[in-house]
């Protein structure tokens, strides 16, 4: 009988799995019996389970909501199995589920058809979920046992606390250091951020044993780098003073040896040693050194001096000077210098990683938050630790029978929990651990997936394997050409077909064949076809891309000849029983890739021939598209349109579609230029009133985005991306504070897109030819595969450190660089770099129902001269490891394999250039007639920011204001006194810029919020201003934020000496806005006003030139009444200076006329004076409106109080209001 109805449901079996061979259904099966459990009586293993009481695990979500409705669908067929059988005629012609039935006696069939139709009924409470989930949920369940908490908040996106943990080591680790050492940790890993990325690998396999030249590193090893640094430094320091001081003795004699030697010197180090001027210079370096104004490091000529580097010609000795020999000294103390520098990163790396791996641990444990990673790991320790045992048990209790899906694939943390729970090495009755998986197509190593643990797994369970040993999938042919090609390789190459030796044995399993069979021509296609590309050169080798374009090119112009012929008829899958043949669609044929640059390569040349195509990649984030890059440009334009260079990247990016003319048109008409720059102030307007959504929309719509698109190849799956991407914006901008904060998230996500949003489908990409990853592809299937770049490999990179490889079980993570590696290590980290490649090789081979189609060459990569074929998987296969060197060689094994099994054939790789020619041109729809607009009056919402400055729109909130205004302010800060340190502990030395801007501001508008009097009397509330202080990391300041406060509380403010005190006031409001109608207003009207009625004569920039036609928006700090008159308040907490004197009334006039906020200030009391006028009776204005001032809160202390005031006249206002209204007048 098959496996699936005999294989005994006790102790831990383990199942082969090969591609192809029905594992899903035998799973099924599988559950199938144990619901109903084992015979009768004296005869059954297990009782029958209920769903919650099997365990399922896989490894991906859409895997287990996959497997949930296979299972049910089998179990829904069961029951209709052991109905009578004239009802179940569907049924009826399952062998297997009849075979199972006959095991049970027929009056309980009635009784097992029940049970089978509960359970169906009960899936959705089935334990059927990845492993991470189900951890998760027993670390919930069993919190006691466990040691966690009940609930724990999921992290997706550990990136920023990671950061934030490498930080705090940097702090504690690297502040403290001497500055030698310091400098040395900065020369290393230049700071927190480059730290964090060098140490991703180790902390993505936590399980690898971190080494150095093949010496384990261990936590300390960073304070002995930075020693062995240090003294090795002073070793050379030493051995320089001693030699100067030969050279001391004897300067003369040492130039005479030298010019004695000068005939016999090399040439090519001592260049233009016969030029007494050029030798002369050598000296005279020399000298410099031996009087100590030049350091050996920088005297080149002198360290050549070296006994071991003094290169001489044939015939010449070097002399017994003894400089010579104590300059020897010294380079060799340098070369153990520079080794103890290279040590440096890889011990500060270990030394890191246990630092920052309990930091991050200790962190998401105080806020009771969990990383994906912590479910695993939160487990396999507390199943370790002190109540590890009950823990097991309660979990084995729960579920008697577990079944592991894709086993290949675990990790070792993965393992080690399931090891706890159910005895590998049982054969008990009361417990079942199946492993299903296939140790072949083992390839998620960079997810954390370890063939040494499967391996473990295999021999821990020696005597209880089983196989599925048959292809359902293939055709015979397909299935006979992938065997031919590893079981040549198994049979004949001494590590075996997958390099694994007895570890890992290819198995071959038979087919239960295809009824159809594909025809592209007058004879069947074959299993696999290798086209053979000819080198154009006399090496007889052809370079890495050549090889890639030339493929790229034969592929696309034999899938356009096949569904040419398609459509013709010529092509397709012929049926049985002279049925007619059904045509190749190009939904039929998939090409395997390895990257997006592949991808990159066939897509265009498909493109080229007109074929459209679909990317899809397990790891093809949104964020790693070109759109992505688009939406970048189009953000920083959006939040800092008046940057000519944010606009024009924004401008130009390839989603925006502006044709060359209109780009160019952009840089030589100005006007053009500041319509454009003006759309993007109008787009931050909508971001900031509405969201990032409704802006990117406008933006989208007003350059016609969505037509250009569309109107161009996969413009339909750009467009898509675009609108996810937006999507995506609108909804993180929900929990971000700012257009620039949103920026910086998107660029993280564009830097490090892994495990970010996938790409959406679309409904049409179904119909397109599929261009897939290899890692895509496992367990998929495709009638058609094409892999036109399979000789392709990624090289071992040991570059920069951190291959990974394994000394027995344990992996081993390499940090020395490539080139001080042992030779062991090399080989270890390359060896299992094939290995891999060769199990990815077998995934691709195995996707396909009927053919398989290879790009083979005989390529060579980098520098190399002879081809390196040989060292990528079908090279392996082929070769055996050893070198394949030209076209002929390779011609000749691959036809070898052709003569031995007729599945396998050769063709040409090279072919004419074809063009795919549909027989029905797709419909296009004619554009939709929209009616004209009539012509209307620009009208726009303006602000004190768009009279200021040319484009630049009314902020939404105080806040943006604020931040607009501080940026300003710190780009400003730019003089010399920028550089003078301001006295620590005062409010000259607060933190400068937005936040810190954003800061105070708050704390102002808070005190109002309670009173200011109340704010003054309060210490709660004082208490709370520092805590808000030190929450934002700056603690040391809060000193000086509570003297400011109480100077903000207590100082006079009015200019009139009426004892304006914000402690003292009881009538006022903070943060008013205000909005007034404006009609066909000039600028220059309201500029020469200003200037004439405010400081007059005094300089200031010019206003650009505007019309104001719409409406005049802004937002007051602070609207007081006192004494019977209103003043307006605006506080400034730009920075001057380093102290009090730069606030002086000289240099606060010069600050408000500067940055215009005379400007702003006179709008400001235009809004006071039409809202008084409308609202106070009997209002006079020179009666009831005091004036308008800036208060510099910085300068609170200083004579000046930080006060900048303005009282213009009663008929400045009045022309003012007039201004506004459509009447500009000038006053004398």
């Amino acid at each position: 009988m098959t496996l699936a109805l005999d294989l005994p449901l006790r102790g831990t079996r383990l199942i082969e799995a090969s591609a192809g061979t029905g594992k899903t259904f035998t799973i099924a099966l599988l559950y199938v019996r144990l619901i109903l459990g084992q015979g009768r009586g004296a005869d059954a293993v297990l009782p029958p389970l209920d769903p919650p009481d099997i365990l399922v695990t896989t490894f991906t979500e859409a895997a287990s909501l996959e497997l949930r409705e296979r299972i049910r669908q089998r179990l829904v067929e069961a029951a209709l199995a052991f109905r009578e059988p004239l009802e179940t005629e569907s049924a009826a012609d399952d062998a297997l589920l009849l075979a199972l039935r006959d095991r049970y006696p027929e009056a309980d069939w009635p009784a097992c058809a029940r049970r089978l139709e509960l359970a169906a009924d009960w899936m959705d409470d089935a334990t059927i979920s990845t492993i991470h989930g189900w951890a998760q949920r027993m670390l919930r369940e069993h919190a006691f046992d466990s040691g966690q908490l009940f609930h724990r908040e999921l992290v997706k996106d550990l990136r920023d606390l990671q950061l934030e943990a490498v930080t705090d080591y940097w702090r504690t680790r690297v502040y403290p250091l001497d500055e030698s050492h310091a400098a040395e940790m900065v020369n290393a890993f230049g700071g927190p951020a480059k730290l964090a990325k060098q140490l991703k690998k180790l902390l993505d396999r936590p399980d690898a044993l971190p080494v150095f030249k093949g010496t384990p590193l261990t936590e300390g090893s960073l304070t002995d780098a930075l020693q062995a640094i240090t003294d090795r430094k002073a070793d050379m320091e030493k051995a320089e003073t001693r030699a100067r001081a030969t050279w001391q003795r004897d300067p003369a004699g040492i130039e005479q040896a030298l010019q004695a030697l000068r005939p016999g010197m090399n040439a090519s180090v001592f260049r233009n040693k016969a030029d007494d001027a050029e030798f002369e210079r050598y000296l005279q370096t020399l000298r410099a050194w031996g009087q100590g104004d030049l350091p050996l490091t920088e005297a080149t000529f002198v360290q050549k001096l070296a006994r071991d580097r003094l290169k001489l010609n044939k015939g010449y000795e070097c002399p017994p000077l003894a400089l010579f020999d104590d300059l020897q000294v010294w380079h060799d103390h340098q070369a153990h210098w520079e080794a103890a520098r290279e040590a440096l990163p890889p011990r500060g790396l270990a030394d890191a990683r246990q630092w920052v791996a309990e930091r991050m641990a200790s962190t998401l444990e105080a806020n009771a938050q969990m990383g994906f990673d912590n479910m695993i790991s939160d487990l396999a320790d507390a199943l370790e630790g002190p109540s590890g045992d009950a823990l097991a048990a309660r979990i084995r209790e729960q579920f008697p029978l577990a079944m592991i899906d894709e086993f290949q694939d675990i990790d070792p943390a993965q393992y080690r929990i399931f090891k706890r729970i159910y005895d590998l090495s049982a054969d008990d009755a009361d417990q079942a651990l199946i492993l299903i998986g296939d140790p072949k197509q083992a390839i998620y190593g960079f997810r954390g997936g370890d063939i040494h643990t499967y391996l473990a797994a295999r021999a821990a369970t020696a005597g209880r394997h089983h196989s599925l040993d048959r292809n359902f999938r293939s055709s015979v042919e397909a299935v006979e050409a992938v065997t031919q090609l590893f079981a040549h390789a198994e049979a004949r190459h001494p590590q075996r077909a997958f390099r694994l030796g007895d570890a890992l044995p290819f198995e071959t399993v038979s087919a239960a064949g295809r009824r159809e069979r594909l025809q592209l021509g007058e004879e069947p296609a074959a299993g696999i076809i290798g086209w053979i590309l000819e080198p154009e050169d006399d090496r007889g080798v052809i370079n890495f891309e050549t090889y890639r374009d030339a493929a790229a090119a034969h592929c696309a112009n034999r899938i356009a000849h096949w569904l040419n012929a398609a459509e013709a008829g010529e092509a397709g899958f012929e049926q049985p029983d002279d049925n007619p043949l059904e045509p190749l669609k190009a939904s039929d044929i998939a090409i395997l890739v390895r990257d997006r640059a592949e991808a990159d390569s066939i897509r265009q040349a498909l493109s080229d021939r007109g074929l459209s195509s679909v990317y899809l990649s397990d790891r093809e984030s949104v964020f790693a598209t070109p759109e992505a890059r688009d939406l970048m440009a189009w953000l920083q334009a959006m939040a800092n349109p008046e940057s000519v260079s944010r606009v024009r990247s924004a401008m130009a990016s390839a989603s925006l579609a502006q044709s060359l003319n209109t780009l160019d048109n952009l840089q030589q008409d100005e006007l053009a230029w500041e319509a454009a720059q003006a759309r993007f102030v109008d787009y931050r307007q909508r971001w900031q009133r509405h969201g990032v959504l409704p802006a990117l929309r406008a933006l989208m719509h007003d350059h016609e985005v969505p037509a250009a698109l569309l109107a161009r190849p996969n413009g339909e799956r750009r467009l898509t991306n675009l609108l996810h991407l937006a999507e995506w914006a609108q909804q993180a901008s929900d929990s971000l504070d700012g257009e620039h904060a949103l920026v910086r998230v998107l660029s993280e996500h564009i830097d490090d897109p892994a495990g970010d949003e996938q790409i959406l489908r679309l409904e049409s990409d179904a119909n397109l030819i599929q261009v897939v990853t290899v890692f895509k592809s496992k367990g998929l299937e495709y009638p058609v595969v094409a892999l036109p770049f399979v000789c392709s490999y990624r090289s071992t990179d040991l570059s920069k450190g951190g291959g990974l490889f394994h000394a027995g079980d344990q992996p081993m993570l390499e940090l020395a660089p490539k080139n001080t590696l042992a030779e062991e290590s090399v080989e270890a980290a390359d060896s299992e770099r094939l290995s891999e490649e060769l199990r990815l090789l077998y995934v691709a081979l195995t996707r396909a129902r009927y053919a398989t189609f290879l790009g083979i060459a005989p390529i060579v990569k980098g520098t190399k001269k002879t081809s390196t074929l040989h060292e990528s998987a079908l090279g392996y296969l082929l070769g055996g490891g050893e070198a394949i060197p030209d076209a002929p060689t390779l011609r000749r094994l691959w036809q070898a394999h052709a003569d031995q099994c007729p599945a396998i054939t050769v063709a040409p790789g090279e072919s004419e250039w074809t063009t795919h020619q549909p027989t029905e041109p797709p419909h296009s729809l004619r554009t939709a007639l929209t009616p004209k607009p009539p012509a209307y009056l620009s009208w726009w919402i303006a602000s004190y920011s768009a009279l200021k400055q040319l484009g630049t729109g009314a902020p939404d909130t105080v806040a943006a204001e604020i931040r607009g205004e501080e940026h300003e302010a710190l780009e400003a800060a730019s003089s010399p006194l920028i550089d003078q340190r301001p006295a620590a502990g005062t409010l000259h030395d607060f933190p400068r810029g937005p936040e810190p801007g954003t800061f105070l501001h708050g704390v102002l508008e808070a005190a109002a919020s309670i009173g200011f009097n109340q704010a003054l009397a309060d210490p709660g509330f004082q208490r709370r201003m520092v805590q808000r202080c030190e929450r934002r990391g700056w603690g040391e300041h809060s000193d000086a934020l509570q003297a400011g406060l109480q100077a903000w509380l207590t100082t006079p403010l009015a200019p009139d000496n009426s004892g304006l005190v914000l402690g003292q006031l009881t009538r006022y409001r903070a943060e008013p806005d205000f909005w007034f109608t404006t009609h066909q207003t000039p600028t220059p009207a309201i500029d020469r006003l200003v200037r004439t009625a405010i400081h007059p004569d005094a300089p200031r920039p010019t206003l650009g030139y505007q019309t104001l036609n719409g409406l005049m928006k802004g937002f007051i700090d602070l609207l007081v009444e006192h004494a019977g008159r209103y003043w307006i308040i605006d506080w400034k907490s730009n920075w001057l200076g380093p102290d009090d004197a730069a606030y002086s009334t000289d240099a606060l006039r010069q600050a408000m006329l500067e940055k215009r906020h005379d400007l702003q200030l006179a709008v400001y009391l235009l809004a006071l004076h039409r809202h008084l006028r409308q609202t106070l009776p009997d209002y006079d204005y020179e009666r009831h409106v005091g004036g308008a001032q800036l208060v510099f809160l910085r300068g609170i202390q200083a004579p000046s109080r930080g006060v900048a005031a303005i009282q213009p006249s009663k008929a400045f206002i009045e022309a003012l209001d007039n201004a506004f209204a459509g009447a500009a007048e000038a006053i004398s």
